[in-house]
């Protein structure tokens, strides 16, 4: 939401960094009107009133982003993007830097600018009060922010992140029954089936390595499993409330905004930064941060398409892995060539998991075409 909320004020004269400091220097309760209002634009349940009632309607036509809403549909990433983020242990290290600026003055005086970000950090990140505190997804039922996070993660990704508390105890959540354990199996031998495609695509002579039809296969299972835990529109509040708060502090680190320059962190990369941060703090963040960053908004496109069940046939398998669109029947509204992204998410998750995608020693079990959902 973040991110697009600073793509949807750029233009007319403002420019992309004018853009992220009005964002970064918000009031958090424009931030969380603004929320409130993507959320209702987004209109998930399809209930012809929509989620917001009269009174909700009206404050949020008050929010300093009122005029800045989404046209429709979800305008926030994926909650895979929210995943591979909060692996860099960035939300842990900036829990660290908002108890020290607000404890004492060991990391220095913040200049008015952190002042104002640190006010929005707190609501958005880790659960201040606020008007609207349902958004977050917590309560006194779930009061952790970062446990229902975690908690999302297993039931649609069968994971949880790569370290436990900040202090490196065992971290404890709900884990779900129902978790999508075969996402990752899935998940990396569609990304090995698209290598080989992506490899044909420079081929001039040889044999053609790439498999339209077990791309479609794999594709279609994997958006299946995603739409299980989907229905209802389960998560979709959780997967806001990450993005927005995994949002907000990748675009604290995508330049050297005034936090960043108040600790001292200037940096060429939102990695390296991160890491200089988190020497000021004592916790380090994990050692492949910079992959996970590079993959992010690249990882919430293409599972988006995977969800939206775009690559509805082997006729449309070269969506995942092509930059051109061959002569083939026309695409689906919504749907766009996903080559680029799809190498970049080869290459980032291999990077950051170790493990070679080039090569699978077995293939995964597809089964045959899943059963319809309903809504």
């Amino acid at each position: 939401m973040i991110q697009q909320l600073v793509r949807r004020l750029t233009g007319g004269g403002t420019t992309q960094q004018q853009a992220a400091a009005r964002v970064l220097t918000a009031d958090p309760m424009d931030l969380i009107l603004h929320m409130e209002q993507v959320w209702d634009a987004a209109n998930l349940w399809q209930d012809p009133v929509g989620p917001a009632g009269p009174a909700r309607r009206a404050l949020i036509q008050l929010g300093g982003f009122a005029g800045n809403g989404p046209a429709a549909g979800p305008a926030w990433d994926h909650l895979g993007y929210s995943f591979v983020l909060e692996n860099t242990r960035a939300v842990q290290i900036i829990r660290r830097v908002v108890r020290e600026l607000r404890a004492g003055e060991g990391l220095g005086i913040p200049s008015i600018a952190t002042m104002r970000w640190l006010d929005a950090t707190e609501a958005i990140v880790f659960g201040a009060p606020n008007l609207f505190s349902a958004w977050l997804s917590t309560s006194t039922v779930r009061q952790d922010p970062e446990s229902v996070r975690r908690n999302a993660y297993w039931r649609l990704f069968g994971m949880d992140l790569a370290f436990g508390t900040d202090d490196n105890r065992p971290f404890v959540f709900d884990k779900a029954v129902a978790a999508n354990a075969s996402f990752v199996p899935l998940f990396e031998e569609l990304l090995y089936e698209l290598w080989q495609a992506l490899s044909n695509l420079r081929n001039t002579s040889g044999a053609n390595q790439a498999d339209d039809d077990r791309i479609f296969r794999i594709a279609e299972q994997l958006g299946y499993i995603l739409r299980v835990r989907r229905q209802k529109a389960l998560i979709a509040r959780e997967e806001l409330a990450a993005a927005t708060a995994l949002g907000w502090i990748e675009l604290s680190l995508s330049a050297n905004t005034p936090v960043v320059v108040d600790l001292r962190a200037e940096a060429t990369s939102a990695a390296d930064r991160l890491r200089l941060i988190g020497e000021r703090v004592g916790l380090a963040p994990h050692s492949r941060s910079g992959a996970f960053f590079a993959m992010a908004g690249d990882l919430s496109l293409l599972l988006r398409t995977l969800e939206a069940g775009y690559v509805s046939g082997p006729e449309f398998a070269w969506l995942l892995y092509s930059e051109q669109s061959p002569a083939a029947p026309p695409l689906p509204p919504g749907a766009a060539p996903l080559g680029a992204e799809s190498r970049r998410v080869i290459t980032e998750w291999s990077a950051a998991t170790g493990k070679d995608l080039k090569r699978i020693p077995r293939p995964v079990r597809v089964d045959s075409r899943p059963p319809a959902l309903s809504r």
